[in-house]
C-alpha cells in the first residue's frame, strides 16, 4: 500500500513536515541528491513520513500551535535566532531537516533501528587495570535520538530543539 504524507499546517491527521513537491524543490539545489531525483515517489514519501516521525520524538522549546495537531510543530511561544515561531509556518530549519533525515534514510533505510554489533564490538573500556568489556554479538545498541544516528542535524535544529546543541556527547565508564 502506498504512503499517504499529508502535510497540512497543525492538521490533526498530518505526518510529515515538508510535501515531496517542496521536498524536491529543496533537492533540486542541493548537490549530491541524486539518491532522492532516483527514489521512487512512494519512497520519497515514506522517507519523509519516517523522518518527521524520528525529529518528532525530540524535545522542542515552545508550545504547541494546537492542542489537536498531530505533529509538535507549528509551535508558539519561542524564539530562534531572531525567528519567532507562530502558527503560521514550520521554520526552514525543521524542514530542511526532515528532508536531510529523508535522504539519509533513502541511503540507509535501517540506520534508525539500532547497531546490531558485530565481533569485536565494545561496551566499556577502562584504564586503571585496563579492562575491557565486549557486547555480544548480534546485541543492538539502541539509538537515543535521531540526533545519535545523524549528529550533523544539530546543525539544523541548534535553538529550536532542546539538548541538541554543543558537542556529541562520548560515554565514560567509570569503575
Amino acid at each position: 500500500m502506498a504512503p499517504i504524507l499529508v502535510a497540512t499546517l497543525a492538521g490533526a491527521s498530518s505526518n510529515s513536515y515538508i510535501t515531496v513537491a517542496d521536498a524536491t524543490t529543496y533537492f533540486d539545489n542541493r548537490l549530491d541528491a541524486s539518491d532522492w531525483t532516483a527514489a521512487s515517489a512512494d519512497n520519497k514519501a515514506a522517507s519523509l513520513i519516517t523522518a518527521t516521525s524520528w525529529l518528532d520524538t525530540l524535545e522542542f522549546y515552545g508550545d504547541r500551535s494546537a492542542t489537536t495537531q498531530a505533529l509538535k510543530w507549528p509551535r508558539k511561544d519561542v524564539t530562534c535566532d531572531g525567528v519567532e515561531a507562530t502558527a503560521t509556518f514550520i521554520p526552514r530549519e525543521i524542514k530542511d531537516a526532515t528532508c536531510e533525515a529523508a535522504l539519509a534514510l533513502l541511503r540507509n533505510p535501517t540506520m534508525l533501528r539500532g547497531v546490531v554489533t558485530a565481533p569485536g564490538s565494545y561496551d566499556e573500556v577502562e584504564l586503571g587495570e585496563l579492562r575491557v568489556k565486549y557486547r555480544g554479538q548480534g546485541e543492538v545498541e539502541s539509538l537515543q535520538s535521531i540526533t545519535d544516528a545523524l549528529p550533523w542535524l544539530r546543525s539544523f535544529l541548534k535553538c529550536w530543539a532542546k539538548g541538541v546543541t554543543g558537542p556529541v556527547p562520548i560515554r565514560l565508564y567509570r569503575s
